[in-house]
């Protein structure tokens, strides 16, 4: 499927100061392999999301409010991507496993 704006929203603006870092979270029904494409979140950029900015993608079944079925953390390794520099470019992602012993 393809990139839904909704589902990329802003969860912490940072500190105060020049080297602010801020923490995005997207959901989407795409895998990480294609979420983690160069331009893939393409208004990123416009949004605000800035290299080194932290991304937790939440990737779930059929839509952006579907169940839960992986968790990456992701950082924009690019920003100003695509035709009109519009988008970023997220790291391929450190999966957080899914364990219950209980």
């Amino acid at each position: 499927m393809a990139y839904d704006t909704n589902g990329f929203k802003l969860l912490t603006d940072g500190l105060s100061g020049s080297s602010t870092m801020k923490t995005w979270l997207l959901d989407s029904v795409d895998a990480i392999a294609s979420v983690n494409n160069s331009n893939y979140v393409a208004d990123g950029y416009r949004k605000g999301a800035r290299q080194g900015d932290i991304v937790i993608v939440r990737t779930r079944t059929t839509t952006i409010s579907g169940p839960v079925t992986a968790i990456n953390y992701c950082w924009v390794i690019d920003e100003a991507t695509g035709t009109d520099g519009q988008g970023i470019d997220l790291t391929d992602g450190l999966a957080v496993t899914a364990t219950d012993t209980d």
